[in-house]
């Protein structure tokens, strides 16, 4: 049915989870540069990197075995990113990372065994950085991800060093 790094939500004889909820969001991101030497104003406007919810009711009734280690396998992949598969298809941006894992409603044994919980998960839209590369005609070229928005676009550090005033350059001005 669906899966997002090795994970899955799945209908089968031997174990149902499912998604129980599942929203994603869009919204407009603007950044605008304000030159001190006069030029006139930029504004970039790009979409927000997406962001996706989803939940699930893990349950020892409907196949699951071991609750508490289902939690643990979730925790320790806060921050890997994968994409979302939900049937035969990515679903959102080609790679989704895992952000957070919210337990709640939990139910359990009298002996502490997990029976029931419930998981939410927040997943938002990956990029690979944008590395910057020093170029030896200090052309200040970077290269990266081509599906870097515009909004993430900068100056190179070769760019940036050598608009950086020097100390004593400043306190001449005072």
């Amino acid at each position: 049915m669906a899966y997002w790094n090795g994970m899955t939500w799945e209908c089968s004889p031997s174990v149902i989870t499912y998604l129980e909820s599942l929203s994603t969001s869009y919204s407009m991101k603007t950044d605008t540069n304000a030159d001190k030497e006069g030029n006139a104003p930029t504004e970039q406007v790009a979409l927000s990197d997406e962001e996706i919810s989803l939940s699930t009711t893990y349950r020892v009734e409907t196949g699951t075995s071991n609750i508490k280690e289902i939690i643990g396998q979730w925790k320790a992949m806060i921050g890997q990113a994968a994409p979302l598969i939900i049937g035969s298809e990515v679903f959102g941006p080609d790679n989704v990372q895992l952000q957070s894992v919210s337990v709640g409603s939990v139910s359990m044994r009298p002996d502490g065994t997990f029976t029931a919980a419930a998981l939410s998960f927040k997943f938002k839209e990956f990029r690979e950085e944008v590395v910057e590369t020093d170029g030896s005609a200090g052309s200040g070229s970077s290269t990266g991800n081509v599906n870097a928005s515009a909004v993430s676009v900068r100056a190179s550090k070769t760019d940036r060093t050598a608009r950086k005033r020097p100390n004593a350059y400043l306190k001449n001005e005072l």
